[in-house]
């Protein structure tokens, strides 16, 4: 055998690591009591509701605005200055500018 106590010293350290039934009750009592004391104030709570928000909406707005872009400049060429005749049971319709 070897001198080398390296499995003696990792049970050792792993010893404080151990998890212990009873810890379970305090742990949650410990995390229930933080989440009480750490809660949002107001600007905090309203802050981290409107960020996410104005992003959002500020995304669709630029999606709006690029799409108004193409439509207007695929709609330039298309518009012709003849007006549009349909005929229907005899009478004659004008559509057009």
């Amino acid at each position: 055998m070897s001198e080398d106590r390296f499995l003696e010293r990792l049970r050792g350290d792993a010893q404080k690591l151990r998890y212990e039934p009873g810890d379970a009750t305090l742990t949650r009592l410990a995390a229930k009591i933080r989440a009480r004391i750490n809660q949002p104030s107001v600007p905090q709570l309203i802050a981290g509701w409107f960020r996410p928000l104005a992003a959002s909406l500020g995304a669709v707005g630029l999606a709006a605005c690029i799409g108004l872009f193409f439509v207007d400049r695929s709609d330039a060429g298309s518009v012709s200055a003849d007006p549009i005749e349909i005929s229907m049971a005899g009478d004659v319709y004008s559509v057009g500018p």
